[in-house]
Formats: structure tokens, C-alpha cells, sequence
């Protein structure tokens, strides 16, 4: 134990006196955290902009009045020419248009809303859950309508627009709300990338260190094999978690983040950096040179990343590319990484993600060992 931790020692001294290392590990998570989470954080400040075309006559109006409930956007009424101009030049993520007389398509079996936009925008994705949910109360309500008279169907709306609602389920399972939770996710995601950058990097000083002869003392000294690769992971593990509560120390002071329960947190970050190490290993243990592991792990890391829903949620891709993404370990971080700082903790989704992290991390470090030449 004594050698590990004489290993341990050793290699984090080694890699904090190189200035590439801070700057890739702390100078550059802590930017990005703090350009694009003020970002974020800005826009939460500001309701997304929905632009209502509509007439003045009742039903239209107590159908606006309905799509007014939902208060995270800022809704405006305007004219067709006006919205379609705000809706191009994204200053409004969506323009509803409102029949004048909604009894007509629901009659004929068409959609009740005219939606224009230009692109589906996370915010666009959430407003549409809103749209169809307000356009199945419209028609339900013109169906019980008509079977009382046909005045009834505007005092129906009336009714149902001065209902406030109830939200029990959503303030039950997601304790934070989403634009808190999606800007942590940011932090996470910027920390992940880095991490395995830097882990990466860490990881193919072995090559330089087999070049430059260190390696051969190494194995020629009284230690064990098994030691001197317990002590090089177990200072990679460690230099993971140091950038880690790093990142979430300068987050938490710069922008007041929370990070959900710790006692969930720490061991499902332990698991994935755990896995960030593996990844890390198995990039050397692939390549003869650092600058082949350099540019291999550039590629493979942006990639993944992508595919993963680190540079942006994963539920805007198609349901392919989604399909697709399971095949990466960074997806199933950040979807352990959002149960926990969301407050969900669904049992269930938190066991797929930690057994998928597990299986990800004994493939890496067999391919790893495997490409390790003890000599």
C-alpha cells in the first residue's frame, strides 16, 4: 500500500506541474461555465416571446386566454404579418394562430391550431406539449358542448381558462425546475469533456514515460506490476475528482447552483469518473506515441460527446440519433447526472445508468490492460 501511495504521490506531483494541465482541467471548465452559464442564466431572466394571431370575437379569445396559462412564455398578441417577421427573425419562437371559428375544424376532424416557426427550439418542444394539451381541452369541451347548447361552448372556455390547475406531479418528481436543472447539466457536461481530455492526456504520459525510460525502472523496481497500475489509475481517479469539486465550487459560487443530494451525487461521479479513467487507458493502451493517443482521443472525445448530449440535450435529436447515443458512455452520465440534480432519483433509470457506466468501464479497462506492454 505504502508503494501505491508513493506512486500516487508521485504522478499527481508530476502532472499539477505542467501549466497545460491547469489550464485544461480547471481555467477552461471554469470558462466555459462561466460564458455559457451566464448565458443561461440571462435567458432564464427573459420568457421565451409567442406571438397570438386572433380575432375579438369570444370563443377566440377564451381559447388565448387558455394558451396564457402556461407563464414561462411571454405571450403577445399580433398581427399575421408582424409574427411571421418576429418568428423569422427569431425574436418569437412560435406564432399560434386561433380560428375564428374552432368549432369548424373540430367538426371536420383538422387541427385547431395553426403553428408557425422556424425551427424546433428547446423552448418550441416544451411550448408544443402545451399546444396539443390545450387543444384536446378545446375539443373535449366543444364534445360535452353540444350535447347541452351551442352557447355553452365559450362559457366551457371561460370555465376552464379561470381554472388555475393543478401541479402536483411535476413539483413531485422534478424538484428543481428545468432551466436550473438543464444549466447544472451544462456544468456537467463542460466537466465531463474536459475530464476526459485531461485524463486522456494524463493517461499517455505512460507512452512518453516508456520513450523517456521511467516505465522500464519502474517495472525492474521492488513494486508489483498490479501496484504501479493501482497507483497510475488511483492518481487519475483522484485528479478527476479534484477537477470535478473544483468545477462545482466555482459554479456554485459564481451562479448559486445546487447539485442535488450528495449521497447520491458523489458515487455515481466516482462511477463516472471511474470510467473517464478507463477511457483514458484504453487510449493509451491503443497508440504507440502521444501525439497519435492526442489526436485519437481529440476525435473520439468530441464525437461521443456529441452523440451524447454534452454539447446540448439530448431530447432534441430524432429518436435515431437517440438510439444511437446509448452506445456512448456520456449518455447514460448525464442521464444519472440529471435524476440526481433534477431530484427525480428514479430507482429504476438511476440502476440503468450506473450498471451501463459499469459495463462501459470493464470494457475500457480490459482494452486498456491488454494494449499495456509490461516490458
Amino acid at each position: 500500500m505504502r508503494k501505491i501511495r508513493s506512486l500516487v504521490a508521485f504522478n499527481l506531483k508530476k502532472l499539477f506541474k505542467s501549466p497545460g494541465t491547469w489550464v485544461l482541467m480547471f481555467v477552461m471548465p471554469c470558462l466555459f461555465g462561466s460564458i455559457f452559464g451566464g448565458i443561461a442564466v440571462k435567458s432564464g431572466q427573459t420568457k421565451p416571446l409567442v406571438n397570438i394571431i386572433t380575432s375579438d370575437n369570444q370563443t377566440s379569445n377564451q381559447i388565448a386566454q387558455l394558451l396564457k396559462q402556461d407563464e414561462n412564455y411571454k405571450w403577445e398578441k399580433a398581427s399575421l404579418k408582424k409574427a411571421k417577421e418576429n418568428v423569422s427573425n427569431e425574436d418569437a419562437i412560435a406564432a399560434i394562430v386561433i380560428p375564428d371559428h374552432p368549432q369548424n375544424q373540430i367538426q371536420q376532424g383538422e387541427q385547431i391550431f395553426t403553428v408557425i416557426i422556424q425551427r424546433k427550439t428547446e423552448n418550441y418542444l416544451a411550448l408544443e406539449q402545451h399546444i396539443q394539451g390545450t387543444a384536446r381541452l378545446i375539443a373535449s369541451s366543444y364534445q360535452t358542448a353540444e350535447k347541452i347548447n351551442s352557447e355553452a361552448f365559450p362559457k366551457l372556455l371561460e370555465a376552464a381558462a379561470d381554472h388555475k390547475g393543478i401541479m402536483v406531479k411535476k413539483q413531485t418528481v422534478e424538484k428543481d425546475s428545468n432551466k436550473l436543472v438543464d444549466i447544472n447539466l451544462m456544468f456537467v457536461g463542460f466537466a465531463i469533456m474536459f475530464m476526459m481530455f485531461g485524463l486522456s492526456g494524463a493517461a499517455s504520459t505512460i507512452l512518453d514515460e516508456r520513450v523517456g525510460g521511467t516505465w522500464g525502472r519502474l517495472l525492474i523496481s521492488p513494486a508489483r506490476k498490479s501496484e504501479i497500475m493501482a497507483g497510475y489509475l488511483l492518481s487519475y481517479f483522484l485528479m478527476g475528482w479534484i477537477q470535478l469539486a473544483v468545477l462545482m465550487l466555482a459554479m456554485s459560487v459564481m451562479f448559486d447552483t445546487g447539485w442535488g443530494n450528495l449521497v447520491y451525487l458523489i458515487p455515481f461521479a466516482s462511477l463516472v469518473i471511474i470510467t473517464v479513467t478507463g477511457f483514458g487507458l484504453m487510449i493509451a493502451g491503443l497508440v504507440k506515441t502521444k501525439q497519435q493517443a492526442g489526436a485519437l482521443s481529440a476525435i473520439l472525445i468530441v464525437s461521443t460527446c456529441m452523440l451524447g448530449g454534452v454539447y446540448w440535450s439530448i431530447e432534441l435529436v430524432p429518436d435515431i440519433m437517440q438510439k444511437i447515443a446509448l452506445v456512448v458512455p456520456q449518455s447514460w452520465a448525464m442521464s444519472g447526472f440529471k435524476e440526481i440534480i433534477s431530484g427525480s432519483l428514479h430507482g429504476g433509470t438511476m440502476f440503468k445508468d450506473s450498471m451501463a457506466l459499469i459495463g462501459f468501464s470493464v470494457l475500457f479497462y480490459i482494452i486498456g490492460l491488454r494494449g499495456m506492454r509490461f516490458e
